[in-house]
């Protein structure tokens, strides 16, 4: 009986999980389909105001509640897809049994985070229904469009319940056998202080209460250190965050009061029109895949540089550069240029090494060329200038190239026998430009209307996202099935990033509420050390912090108290926050735990870790001159955005 039980749960299970899979996957289609119509609509309004000086009344109304409703409905996709952002860094340390209460714990504290989340959305909305409360200019009622977001997210939440469904049933598969002693006493920590202050709570409220209330700052970084732990035990960091935020919160202030900032604060960041931006740019990145501007750019490089000594590794150095300015990804852009340039590497008698290590270095530039998701997420965090931002990263990225392309040559100095006498591979230069030529323009358009203030960053995106459509249109590479592909890599990434803020945004709230980086602030001000030191100390635990870790990961952690630290040592924002992201991007190659290490190992089998690792060391001394250049000057950063109009 048991066994015909257990294959009745799977047979349901298996529909109920097709059955959702189609739902959210047709959702999220059309919600795609509805920010590219979105996109189109912003072009239209650019184009009317260059050519007639008019343009459309409150576009930014229509737009803010147009794409808060087509994010959320990407919201239940991304649920069914599993999208969240883990880190296991000590998967080794858990066995079957700890990592199946892991993944079901980590299903169920999601549920929970989208549930309290469509609770307070839903009663915010009927709130304002009642109110009647309407945008400023076209008085566009407010309450339908939280009523929809909440409705999305509800749909979200049930979509996970099946998923708790499915890791209680599912067999787990792991690396070790048993459970270490170190992934038992973390579950232990997790489960044991959650518990605890679950009793405390139920039996003495008050005084928990007055325990948070007279020692914010300590209480805070208590919640800190647990969050380390959940994110170590490979809870997802978008409910670990949200969940330790509102617990906090409610615990200092009130449930009620607690549950109003967090829809208020979900809100007002779904419905500002800038926070469009991201998953525009997600989706120039993705059309432009699919146009196959990878191809372009890297014939272009090879073009140019091809016939040189090394010549192919100074193209692909180039290319990432290139395919980073549509992408916006250094894991993709490592993964993307590894499947071209290693073969015809391999094919010329590279090192592979010096082959691994040119492809790892370089796709770091995907993060650091604008247009970013990791800029983008730091500017929605910090409420900064996204254009600015962007603007500020292109004298480091310029730097980082012509460091790497230094680096190559003293390689080939040394040890000349690396790469072939000569690489006669080299294509005519004009048709490889002529192809290339639309990627060129695409760029030059969306960065130099930044630049130029011609429009803004949200616009730019939308220009971006369309040019992309147009060209990969043009050039017949959306079929439906690439079509669906591209909808469904928007959907992914942005409802993986969406759940990260939203966990972190009150997260953010609750940290800023006890105080926590005022505090850390006084401490650091009685060091006896100077501002730059400090700054050194912070980099380098960046620099451990990203080689474990996902850049965005990193930023939702550590922004909300990092940040105020830096900037009360003195130093610029903008300056910080492409510092901080240079030195996360460097994690990504810092052997041991660099993750396009092992990205570049996956795409070459017969390579040991330790030849991608010994390749890398160059470049990782490389990197490491260009973090003392950016602290030692600023204007690298600064130089180009004082000069905006």
């Amino acid at each position: 009986m048991t066994d015909i039980s257990q294959i009745t749960n799977t047979v349901v299970l298996d529909r109920l999980e097709a059955f959702t899979d189609r739902l959210t996957g047709f959702i999220s289609g059309l919600a795609v389909l509805g920010l590219l119509a979105g996109a189109l609509v912003v072009v239209t309004d650019v184009l009317w105001r260059w050519t007639l000086g008019g343009g459309i009344a409150a576009l930014n109304e229509i737009m803010g509640q147009m794409f808060a409703m087509a994010v959320a409905a990407t919201l239940p996709a991304g649920a069914s897809r599993r999208v969240n952002l883990k880190v296991d860094l000590m998967a080794t340390a858990f066995g079957p049994k700890l990592t199946r209460l892991s993944n079901v714990t980590g299903s169920i504290l999601l549920a929970v985070f989208f549930g309290a989340l469509c609770y307070y959305i839903w009663a915010l909305g009927l709130r304002f229904l009642a109110q009647g409360r309407e945008t400023l200019i076209l008085q566009w009622p407010l309450g339908p469009t939280y009523i929809f977001v909440s409705g999305a997210v509800a749909l979200t939440f049930l979509v996970q319940l099946v998923k708790i469904w499915r890791d209680i049933v599912n067999p787990v598969q792991t690396k070790s056998e048993k459970s270490s002693v170190a992934g038992v006493i973390l579950a232990c920590i997790l489960f044991g202080v959650i518990g605890g202050v679950v009793v405390w709570g139920l039996l003495d409220f008050a005084s928990l209460q007055s325990t948070a209330g007279n020692r914010p700052g300590l209480f805070v970084a208590l919640t800190f250190a647990l969050l380390w732990v959940a994110v170590l035990c490979q809870i997802p960091l978008g409910p670990a965050t949200g969940l330790l935020g509102l617990a906090g919160t409610a615990i200092i202030l009130s449930l009620p009061s607690t549950g109003r900032v967090f829809a208020t604060d979900a809100m007002e960041f779904l419905t500002n029109w800038q926070v469009a931006t991201l998953p525009l740019f997600l989706m120039m990145g993705s059309f432009s895949v699919a146009a196959g501007i990878s191809d372009d750019i890297y014939r272009l490089a090879n073009a140019a540089l091809g016939r040189i000594k090394g010549g192919l590794a100074y193209a692909t150095v180039a290319g990432c550069a290139g395919f980073g300015a549509v992408s916006g990804s250094s894991v993709a852009t490592a993964a993307t240029f590894g499947r071209i340039a290693l073969p015809e590497m391999a094919r010329r008698k590279y090192d592979p090494t010096l082959a691994s290590g040119v492809v790892a270095a370089g796709g770091t530039l995907g993060a650091l060329v604008p247009p970013s998701g990791a800029i983008i997420l730091f500017a929605l965090l910090t409420e900064k200038s996204i254009g600015v931002l962007f603007i500020a990263a292109m004298g480091p990225a310029i730097l980082a190239l012509l460091l790497y392309f230094a680096t190559i040559w003293i390689v080939l100095k040394l040890q000349p026998q690396k790469a072939p006498v000569a690489d006669d591979v080299g294509e005519p230069f004009l048709p490889a430009l002529i192809g290339a030529a639309p990627v060129a323009v695409l760029f030059g358009v969306v960065i130099g209307g930044l630049y130029g203030g011609v429009f803004t960053a949200t616009e730019s995106a939308a220009v971006g996202a369309v040019g992309a459509f147009i060209l990969a249109l043009l050039r017949g590479k959306l079929s439906k099935d690439r079509l669906l592909e591209v909808m469904s890599e928007t959907t992914a990434t942005t409802a993986l990033i969406y759940a990260l803020i939203f966990g972190a945004l009150i997260f953010s709230f609750y940290v800023n509420l006890g105080q926590a980086p005022e505090l850390i602030a006084r401490a650091i001000g009685g060091m006896d050390a100077a501002p730059v030191v400090i700054l050194l100390i912070l980099l380098m635990f960046y620099l451990l912090l990203g080689a474990v870790m996902d850049s965005f990961a990193v930023m939702v952690i550590t922004v909300p108290v990092v940040t105020p630290i830096v900037l009360g040592l003195g130093f610029d924002i903008f300056h910080w926050g492409i510092l901080m992201l240079v030195v996360v991007e460097i994690g990504l190659i810092t052997p041991p735990f660099g993750i396009n290490l092992f990205v570049l190992k996956s795409l070459q089998p017969d390579q040991p870790i330790s030849g991608v690792m010994k390749g890398v060391v160059p470049f990782v001394l490389a990197d490491i001159i260009k973090i003392v250049l950016l602290v030692a000057f600023p204007a690298i950063a600064l130089w180009l955005p004082s000069t905006m109009n």
